[in-house]
């Protein structure tokens, strides 16, 4: 019964020691969590940002807020993605976190392209969020 106690621990901590891992069948965050419209219809000059935010143990109770150009647009949990339509150009993504995680919110710079897909995950890699440009 100890060594169970032991291994059952052991995992628990190995969970919260490693990064997170990409979502492979992200869920859409719900429209009615969104905080602006914004975003939501494509225009004559957009592209597409999706944000997908991993999967895994690490910051699982932090939800963090997506804003972008400092316009919040709703908060995103594990295993869902953020699909925005965004005029051609460069912009501000951050991720605020929520009361229950102890990580900075992070702000990274986008360049978006008329008619293309920017995708990004949001992630955590030991204590901190993170943005990780991705092909897919």
């Amino acid at each position: 019964m100890r060594v169970l106690a032991v291994l059952s621990a052991a995992a628990m901590l190995s969970a919260c020691i490693t990064s997170t891992a990409p979502t492979q069948n992200a869920t859409s965050v719900q429209k009615h969590t969104f905080r602006t419209e914004k975003f939501n219809a494509p225009g004559v000059d957009t592209g597409l940002l999706i944000i997908k935010r991993d999967t895994g143990m690490r910051g699982s109770s932090c939800i963090p807020l997506i804003s972008l150009n400092g316009d919040h647009v709703a908060p995103i949990n594990v295993g869902q993605k953020l699909e925005l339509h965004v005029p051609a150009g460069r912009h501000s993504l951050h991720a605020y976190p929520n009361k229950n995680c102890a990580a900075p919110a992070i702000v990274t710079s986008v360049e978006i392209k008329k008619s293309q897909t920017t995708t990004y995950r949001l992630g955590f890699v030991k204590r901190e969020m993170v943005f990780i440009p991705t092909s897919n």
